[in-house]
């Protein structure tokens, strides 16, 4: 059997091959195609200021909400790298908890220190580089990862990931650059 061959009998290998995800996946392709729809194929999905974008992203976490873990620790590194398509990221060091976690989201910046960046026309060494979560000054509001952990009868353990709303996030409103002056 030749390799091309053995890869059509095995999609699942194939770069861009559909993720067997009840919500969608990754790289599935064109929405209205043979493979269904995807969080990446609506355009932009990385531009959450389009109303579409948080759904679809919400979308795609569904897929993980529907199965159970013996250790939901080891999905949030497959969620945080899932999430890195879209240019979010946050900040996770410690187990998760039963009950609710949640997790102040980033966009193109670190959930250490944010996203800094500067007006053209103000002056830094008064101002200072603003910071923020890159995300409230394009919606308004900051988002926060939701992941709720329940113990099922099994022993296995069930997690609900959605990205939801927040009042403000503690990356915003800062002006320190990090600098010594």
């Amino acid at each position: 059997m030749k390799f091309k061959q053995l890869l059509t009998k095995i999609n699942v290998l194939q770069e861009n091959a559909q993720e067997q995800t009840f919500g969608g996946g990754l790289y599935i392709g064109d929405p209205q195609g043979r493979l269904g729809q995807s969080a990446l194929t609506d355009k932009g999905t990385f531009n959450i200021k389009l109303p579409h974008s948080i759904d679809a992203i919400n979308a795609m976490l569904y897929g993980f909400s529907s199965r159970e873990y013996i250790d939901p620790d080891g999905v949030m590194a497959v969620i945080k790298q899932k999430l890195n398509h879209f240019g979010f990221d946050f900040g996770y060091k410690s187990a998760l908890q039963d009950g609710p976690n949640s997790f102040e989201l980033v966009q193109y910046g670190s959930p250490q220190l944010g996203v800094y960046g500067q007006n053209p026309y103000d002056d830094v060494s008064v101002k200072g580089f603003s910071q923020g979560d890159g995300i409230k000054e394009k919606l308004g509001y900051s988002l926060t990862l939701s992941v709720n952990v329940t113990k099922q009868p099994n022993f296995l353990k069930k997690l609900m990931i959605t990205i939801v709303p927040s009042g403000e996030s503690s990356l915003n409103g800062g002006t320190d650059c990090g600098c010594m002056h």
